[in-house]
Formats: structure tokens, C-alpha cells, sequence
């Protein structure tokens, strides 16, 4: 038997064994060789049966015999999910039959399957769901099946009256406009219910009608005219702006005989009030303001008759702070109607007929709270002393009326104190260009009875 060497420089066994059986016989290939030999210049051959007898980087290959280019043992010569071949078998990753596969994490969009990073196994590349699905973005985060259910509901951006608590929840990945109910009346409330049907903080306001609780509506115990009262006597009141619980006749006073306006009316042509309604002093007679549409109002009212004229009705004068606010909107306008004075839209001395119109007569004449006439008319008293100490005991009347007797501020929504010297005494001829009588202030004795003094009667807030 025949000794081989072994070639440190090609790194191979050069050994001479017998070829199946027998010494000396020829090969051509490896296949001519028995297992364990390879073909080598014709004479097979081997030059290993381990890896052991191979050089650094080489390993056996022993159906050959041959020390081949080789693998070091990784992982303990346990195949990992790491793209290696660890056992030296020639594959990798072969217990990792899955690899490249389509696999899905729950109910989330699909992946493939792959190594984790640290070559512990596979891992499905698919997104992973979350633990809820919290935001509004029609997308399944929590990969469940349902889109956005999670998602919190969001508040309306009308928190008052009828959309109180109201929210929009989330749907198809946005949030949809409101839906404030059946009920919501967007930037209108005419539907006298007690409800805040457009959910501005107020009721009923664009409800409000200027017709009387009379007949059967002035007992039946439900506000017919949506101002806030129940029943109320004596003609038409509306709210004063700023002055809860406050109400102001929405007309001119009317002087009637009955408590219901029934019966004779007193003051609208001359002073013909009985003699037991006297202008001062105790009365025997009991007269009723009512506040009413298409009537001339009373004048030729001393201070007392208007008072007691409607304290009979359960009502009282106004305060001047109240009467103001009624006419101005609570100090949004100058006048009734706007911000500078311009004939003809009251009765006024100028473009008027020089005589007390019907109440409600001049329709563009109305303040933001809808009471009618507060300039222009009659003047009316108040319940109010001048500061005047010259003059302690007389009273403030409010409205510049039609023959042009009070100041420029009379026409003006609030009442004018003219103080000696005062900066309030400004000649209505400068101002208004129209004639001018011997008495232009808005301050009278309280007995004082005038064709142009009149009244207007408050309720509430006391």
C-alpha cells in the first residue's frame, strides 16, 4: 500500500490508495472514484475523513474525501434564523421553512415572514395592532375588524339652550358637521316654546309678538306673546336689554276707563280726565295705561296721573337707566334707530305733522328691544328726580317729542338733565334747525299737565 503526503501548500491530501480494490487503476472523474476518493491525475485519491484533517478555512467532504472551501460552526452548530449556514450543511435558515411566506399580525394589513433581528426565530413584517384605536383617521389601528371606535366623540361648538352637551362622533375617518336635533333653528328663534331653539343663550327672542294677552289669553297662564311674561295687564310689554326680570311698555300710554282697555279713553284731544283724577293729590277715580298699537297716547298727564295711571295696572314708572337702556339697546345706539339723528323716521318737529300720531305709526321708530315711539311723540315721565337743587322736587321726562320743546338729548335715548350751565343745554335750533318755544328743558314740576307729556309704564326689578 502505497504512503501519501500531504501538499501543505495546495492544502490537499496526496495519498495513493487502491481504486476499488486494487492499486494503480486509472480515473478520469470523481464518479470513477469509490465513496471517500476523489479523481486526482488520473489516480484516485483522498484527503480527509474529518473536518479535523483540513486546513484553516476548509472542511471535509467526505463522500469525496476532499478538503473543499468551507463554513465555520456558528450558534453552536445550530441552524439560526440569520441567513447563515451554522451547521455547515451547505443551506441556510432550512429550519426556517415560512421565510418569504404572506402572514398577517392579527387583523392588520398583510407581511412576510422573516428573521428577527436577533436570529431568534421569525417574525411576521406586518404591522402590529394597537392597543385601541383612539384617533379619527378611517384608519383600523388596533386591526379589530372596526375603524375609529375608539375614537372620542367631540363637542359641538353650540354649548347653550337646546345644544347643550351636543357632540359629533367620528365617522369615516372625519368628523361630521352637527346635528343639533329636530329642533335647532340655526340663527332664528320665532317659535314661542320656552325652548332656546338656536342656542344663543336667549328664548323665544325672535318670537316675541307686539300684540296683547286680552280676551281668554289674559287668564289662560301662558305667554301668547312670548315676551317672558304670563298674562301680563294692560297692552303689549317687551324686555329691557341688560335688566333681567325688567319689562317696558312696548307703547306709548294709552288712558283707558277698565284695567282690560275697555271703555272711555281720557287725554288724547284735550285734558278731560274726570275730576277724580286730578293732575296732584289724592284721586277718587281710577284710570288704567294701556299699552297699545293704533292709538293716539294720552297726553296732558301730570306726573301723577301717569303714575297712578299705571300703578292701577300693577306696573310702575320707568327709572331713567331703564328707560335708556330700552331705547338705546343698553348704550349700543344714540337713537332708537341708529347712530345719528334723521327726520321723518320718528314724529319728530321737522318732518312730523306737528300733532301725537298712533302708537306704532312710524314703524322705522322702533328701539332694538322693539319698543316703538321712544323718540319722537310725546315725552314721558319718569320715575326721577332732576339734580337740579334750584329745583328738588321736579321730574325727568324721556323722548324728544314732536313740537320740538326739549333739548337735542331728549330726541336722544336717554333722558337730559339740564343743570345751569350744563353742557346738555344746546339750542335744538343749531342742532335741528327747527323752531324753538320758551321751554326746552326735560324737567317739570310733577303737577305740571302738558298737551306733550305723556307716559310709559315699567314692570319688575324691584
Amino acid at each position: 500500500m502505497r504512503k501519501g503526503i500531504w501538499n501543505l501548500v495546495a492544502g490537499v491530501w496526496l495519498g495513493a490508495a487502491a481504486c476499488g480494490g486494487g492499486g494503480g487503476a486509472e480515473c478520469a472523474l470523481d464518479a470513477d472514484c469509490p465513496t471517500g476518493r476523489y479523481c486526482a491525475v488520473g489516480t484516485c485519491t483522498y484527503d480527509c475523513a474529518v473536518d479535523g484533517q483540513c486546513a484553516q478555512g476548509y472542511r471535509c467532504d467526505p463522500a469525496r474525501g476532499r478538503c473543499v472551501e468551507g463554513c465555520t460552526r456558528t450558534h453552536g452548530g445550530v441552524e439560526a434564523c440569520d441567513g447563515l449556514d451554522n451547521d455547515c450543511d451547505g443551506l441556510s435558515d432550512e429550519d426556517f421553512p415560512r421565510l418569504g411566506t404572506a402572514c398577517q399580525n392579527g387583523g392588520c394589513p398583510a407581511g412576510v415572514w422573516a428573521c428577527a433581528a436577533d436570529g431568534s426565530g421569525e417574525r411576521c413584517t406586518g404591522p402590529l395592532p394597537a392597543p385601541d384605536d383612539p384617533t379619527c383617521d378611517g384608519r383600523d389601528e388596533d386591526c379589530d375588524g372596526a375603524t375609529d371606535e375608539d375614537a372620542p366623540a367631540q363637542p359641538c361648538p353650540l354649548q347653550l339652550g337646546l345644544c347643550l352637551g351636543s357632540s359629533a362622533a367620528c365617522a369615516r375617518g372625519t368628523y361630521p358637521a352637527c346635528d343639533y336635533g329636530p329642533d335647532f333653528t340655526a340663527d332664528r328663534d320665532d317659535t314661542c316654546d320656552r325652548l332656546d331653539s338656536d342656542c344663543d343663550g336667549a328664548t323665544d327672542e325672535d318670537a316675541l309678538r307686539l300684540e296683547p294677552e286680552a280676551g281668554a289669553q289674559a287668564g289662560d297662564g301662558q305667554d301668547n306673546n312670548c315676551n317672558g311674561l304670563t298674562d301680563e295687564p294692560g297692552g303689549v310689554m317687551v324686555p329691557v336689554p341688560g335688566r333681567p326680570g325688567v319689562w317696558i311698555d312696548a307703547y306709548e300710554s294709552t288712558v283707558f276707563e277698565r284695567a282690560d282697555c275697555a271703555g272711555a279713553r281720557y287725554g288724547e284731544a284735550s285734558d278731560d280726565y274726570p275730576p277724580g283724577f286730578p293732575a296732584e293729590g289724592e284721586a277718587t277715580v281710577q284710570l288704567h295705561a294701556c299699552s297699545l298699537a293704533g292709538l293716539v297716547p294720552s297726553g296732558h298727564l301730570s306726573w301723577y296721573r301717569a303714575l297712578r295711571a299705571c300703578e292701577a295696572q300693577g306696573k310702575r314708572l320707568c327709572r331713567g337707566d331703564e328707560w335708556s337702556a330700552a331705547c338705546s339697546g343698553d348704550g349700543v345706539l344714540l337713537f332708537p334707530y341708529g347712530g345719528m339723528f334723521v327726520t321723518r323716521v320718528c314724529n319728530d318737529p321737522i318732518g312730523g305733522p306737528q300733532a301725537p300720531s298712533a302708537c306704532g305709526d312710524y314703524p322705522g321708530c322702533a328701539s332694538l328691544a322693539r319698543a316703538q315711539d321712544m323718540s319722537g311723540n310725546l315725552a314721558e315721565w319718569l320715575d326721577q328726580l332732576t339734580e337740579d337743587a334750584d329745583l328738588p322736587t321736579h321730574r325727568l321726562v324721556g323722548g324728544y317729542h314732536h313740537l320740538c320743546e326739549l333739548c337735542v338729548n331728549g330726541a336722544a335715548c336717554r333722558p337730559c338733565d339740564l343743570s345751569p350751565g350744563g353742557d346738555d343745554r344746546i339750542d335744538l335750533e343749531e342742532v335741528l334747525r327747527c323752531p324753538i318755544s320758551d321751554d326746552r328743558e326735560q324737567r317739570f314740576p310733577p303737577e305740571a299737565v302738558r298737551p306733550t307729556l305723556g307716559g310709559r309704564c315699567c314692570l319688575g326689578g324691584l
